[in-house]
């Protein structure tokens, strides 16, 4: 898919209805002169570009890369108003000390990763999706006690945008004002560090990644990927927390490199070609941040009692 580029839907916008716009003016022209041939040919043009300028104006509602392809996979006919498209939603955090992203082990891949995890909603909000915005469970993910009410769900492609803009705004589900259950669950109860030594928490919002949609082999399923980043703001004494850890030998944790994120820990030039880091982590990094959208909806900093 081509890379989104707003301006250039505004540009090509603009072009198209200043044509019509003097098309409009010279059928006027003609039929005040009775020029009945040049009345005809401008007819014709005016017939091929208002057609044109209706796509181009209901294109500009396609505000980002997802919508442009979602949009694309219509047209192409790959997709239509039923498709069926996952959907998963998280958090990650993004903990950064002396240079280093600090990861922990996901149970299922055993692959290192951010910190979080998928966004839970509330059994109000389950309600509203039973009534209005009809939602099934990822079936390629077996329901338990620890993945339900999950936001990994499956929704029809003509859903899609209305069930983003729900996300957006329901207050049913987790939110920026607390989001410590991942932090909670993958640092504290796996023993990483204890609770108490921590203190508080304090984050702030860096902004959402968002896929195309697109078709991902893994699930068999189109899909749409959206990640919001949560940059962990760590005291002095906190840090030496994790520092220590740096000495330590244990499985549950790793620190990386930027560099290592990208290869995905595949230690290039070595027989260590074991891609142990996942695939979504590169989306915490600083140097991805000018990527995020929605960079300034929370600017100040959160802090929760722990």
């Amino acid at each position: 898919m081509r890379e989104y580029s707003y301006p250039k839907k505004v540009g090509k916008t603009t072009v198209l209805l200043l044509l019509l716009l003097l098309f409009t003016k010279l059928i006027h022209h003609y039929i005040g002169t009775g020029a009945t041939f040049g009345l005809t040919m401008v007819s014709l043009f005016v017939g091929v570009l208002i057609p044109e300028a209706y796509k181009s104006i209901i294109d500009l509602t396609d505000n980002s890369n997802w919508k442009t392809t979602q949009r694309a996979l219509k047209k192409a006919g790959m997709i239509n108003d039923d498709t069926t498209i996952r959907i998963s939603f998280a958090y990650l955090y993004r903990i950064k000390v002396d240079g280093k992203y600090f990861l922990v082990q996901n149970r299922r891949s055993e692959k290192y990763q951010p910190v979080g995890g998928a966004y839970k909603f509330k059994s109000e909000e389950a309600d509203y999706l039973a009534r209005y915005i009809p939602a099934e469970d990822d079936d390629r993910i077996p329901v338990d006690e620890v993945t339900k009410k999950d936001y990994r769900l499956l929704i029809k492609n003509k859903d899609l945008r209305k069930f983003i803009r729900r996300f957006d705004k329901t207050s049913y589900r987790e939110n920026i004002d607390d989001l410590s259950r991942e932090f909670i669950e993958e640092i504290f109860h796996s023993g990483i560090l204890d609770r108490e030594a921590f203190g508080d928490l304090t984050y702030r919002y860096s902004g959402r990644h968002m896929t195309d949609v697109k078709y991902g082999r893994v699930f068999d399923h189109y899909e749409l990927l959206l990640a919001d980043i949560i940059e962990v703001r760590l005291t002095a004494r906190q840090e030496t927390l994790f520092r220590n850890l740096m000495h330590q030998d244990s499985d549950k944790y790793f620190f990386a490199t930027a560099d290592k994120i990208n290869s995905h820990g595949v230690e290039y030039g070595t027989q260590k070609l074991v891609d142990n880091i996942a695939n979504h982590t590169p989306k915490i990094l600083r140097e991805n941040t000018d990527e995020l959208l929605m960079r300034n909806k929370h600017q100040k900093p959160v802090t929760i009692k722990l």
